[in-house]
C-alpha cells in the first residue's frame, strides 16, 4: 500500500454528509497512521467535528457566504496549494470539490465514478447504489488499500460540552432520573418536514405515557416552528432551538432516552451519539443510502407510493401538491416506533 505523508478530505456538502463521513476519516487515519490528515469542511462541518483525534486539523470553506465567489475559490486553492498535500479523496460528488483538488496540484486525488469532475481523478471509485452513504464513503479508502473495518458514526465531545449540555438540561428543570425525549421537526427542505401538529400530539403522547421531558432542538432559523408546535401542546416543552452549538446539541442527544428527528442533519448527530432514534421520512427514502446508520433506530415511512422518492434532497413543494407522504403517517405510527425504541 502505498504511503502517504499529507492527505486532504474534501467534504463540504450538509451536516449530515460531513457525519457520514467520519467512518472514512477513521479508516484513513488507522491505515496511514504516519500522514497528517486533513478535512476541508465548511463552518458547520468544522464545528461538528471539531476536536477529531483523528484529524491533524479542519480548514473551513464558507463557500456560500463569506467566502462565495470565484475570488475567495481561488484564494482557498492558493492557501491549500502551499500546504502540499499529496493525495485528495473526495465524498463530496460537486464538480467544484474536484476542480479544487486539481487546482491545489494535489498528485493523487481519488474520488466517485458519479462526480461531475470524474476526469479531474487520477483514480475513480465505483459509486455503489445499493450501500450506505457511509458504506460508501468507505469504499475510498479501500480503494486505495485500507483493509475493511468496522467503522460507526463518530462525533468527539468534550468534557466541557457535556458538562454545557448538562447544565443547559438542568436549569429546564429536567431533572437526573428524568426520561428525556429530543424531538426535531425542522429541515432544510419544507417537503421533509412533518406536520407540526403531529408533532405536538407525539410530544404530549410520550410526556403522558412515560412521563418524559420533552425537549424541541433546531437552528436559530427554526425558532418559529419549535414555538408554533409548542402552542400545539397540552405539556410544556423545553424549547432549544438556536440555543445550542452542534456539539452541545450532540451533548443533550447523548443525555436523551429517545430521539425524533425528520430525514435531517441531527439525524446523524443522534446516531454518531447512539441514541435511539425514530426517523421519519417523506419525499425521500432510505434506498438511496442516506438513512440511519447505526443499531437503534426505527424508520417512520409511507411504504408503496410511487412518487417516492421525487429527489435526494425533498424539495420546497410537492411535485403532486397533495403531500401525501408526509400527511399519511399518522401519530401513532411515529408513537409505536417510538414506545418499541422505549420498552
Amino acid at each position: 500500500m502505498k504511503e502517504y505523508k499529507k492527505i486532504l478530505i474534501i467534504q463540504t456538502a450538509f451536516i449530515g454528509d460531513v457525519v457520514l463521513a467520519t467512518p472514512l476519516i477513521q479508516s484513513l487515519s488507522k491505515s496511514f497512521p504516519g500522514a497528517e490528515l486533513y478535512l476541508l469542511t465548511t463552518p458547520k462541518g468544522k464545528e461538528v467535528l471539531d476536536g477529531d483525534p483523528c484529524l491533524t486539523d479542519i480548514i473551513p470553506y464558507d463557500k456560500k457566504r463569506q467566502q462565495k465567489g470565484i475570488f475567495h475559490f481561488l484564494k482557498v486553492v492558493e492557501e491549500l496549494r502551499r500546504m502540499h498535500f499529496n493525495l485528495a479523496v473526495v465524498p463530496h460528488p460537486s464538480f467544484r470539490s474536484s476542480l479544487l483538488a486539481f487546482l491545489c496540484g494535489i498528485p493523487y486525488r481519488v474520488g466517485f465514478d458519479r462526480n461531475a469532475g470524474v476526469f479531474l481523478f487520477t483514480s475513480k471509485v465505483p459509486y455503489q447504489l445499493k450501500l450506505h452513504e457511509a458504506e460508501r464513503n468507505l469504499e475510498l479508502s479501500y480503494a486505495l488499500g485500507a483493509p475493511e473495518g468496522d467503522y460507526p458514526l463518530k462525533i468527539h465531545v468534550s468534557d466541557r460540552d457535556r458538562e454545557f449540555a448538562r447544565d443547559f438540561i438542568s436549569k429546564n428543570g429536567v431533572l437526573p432520573n428524568d426520561l428525556l425525549i429530543g424531538i426535531n421537526p425542522c429541515s432544510v427542505w419544507p417537503t421533509k418536514r412533518w406536520i407540526p401538529e403531529r408533532f405536538a400530539q407525539v410530544g404530549d403522547a410520550m410526556s403522558n405515557e412515560f412521563k418524559a421531558r420533552i425537549i424541541f432542538v433546531g437552528g436559530q432559523e427554526d425558532g418559529w416552528l419549535v414555538e408554533k408546535i409548542a402552542l400545539f401542546m397540552k405539556t410544556r416543552p423545553i424549547l432549544a432551538a438556536g440555543r445550542l452549538s452542534l456539539k452541545h446539541l450532540a451533548g443533550v442527544m447523548e443525555r436523551c432516552r429517545l430521539f425524533i428527528t425528520n430525514d435531517s442533519g441531527p439525524l446523524h448527530i443522534a446516531m454518531a451519539m447512539k441514541t435511539p432514534t425514530v426517523a421519519i421520512f417523506g419525499p425521500t427514502t432510505t434506498n438511496l443510502g442516506f438513512g440511519p446508520y447505526g443499531e437503534s433506530f426505527r424508520v417512520v415511512e409511507k411504504v408503496g407510493l410511487s412518487c417516492r422518492p421525487c429527489g435526494k434532497h425533498g424539495g420546497h413543494r410537492c411535485p403532486l401538491k397533495n403531500f401525501a407522504c408526509m400527511k399519511e403517517i399518522t401519530v401513532d405510527d411515529v408513537v409505536l416506533a417510538a414506545r418499541e425504541l422505549i420498552r
